[in-house]
């Protein structure tokens, strides 16, 4: 924030306590309109954080789904080749859902590390260095 200039110190005189009041308003709206600023870009920040793992979400439903189809096709299959038959195809079906599987986890996991990004850290930290500011400090001598 600017440091005032001699000549906002003389209007600010001469216009008196209402004149001081509505420079106090004055400057607290440009604070609080820069902070709400940074939270807004923050705000666009976590929501293609959070639209990334909501995709990644979805992803793993997804791989899930043919996961558990591929997985009822080997035990529907399996169960026949127990009967007799070719097993070569029945491996290569598990061997499928296994992998999709493997792939729903994996973007899980690689979600849920997302999910402990903290967000919206630099308008925290501007309101912690706010909140030092305007703490009294003692004068040590």
């Amino acid at each position: 924030m600017p440091e005032p200039t001699a000549e906002d110190t003389r209007r600010a005189a001469q216009e008196g306590f209402f004149g001081h009041v509505a420079g106090l308003l004055s400057a607290s709206a440009e604070y609080f309109k820069s902070r709400l600023q940074l939270a807004g870009l923050e705000a666009k920040e976590a929501a293609i954080h959070y639209g990334i793992v909501l995709a990644l979400a979805i992803a793993a439903l997804i791989v899930v789904v043919f996961g558990y189809i591929f997985l009822c096709f080997f035990a529907i299959f399996g169960i026949a080749a127990l009967i007799g038959g070719q097993y070569a195809w029945i491996w290569v079906t598990l061997g499928m859902a296994l992998l999709h599987f493997g792939a729903a986890v994996g973007s899980l996991l690689y979600a849920k590390k997302m999910l402990g990004d903290p967000m919206f850290s630099a308008t925290i930290n501007e309101f912690r260095k706010d909140q030092q500011w305007l703490t009294p400090h003692e004068n040590v001598n």
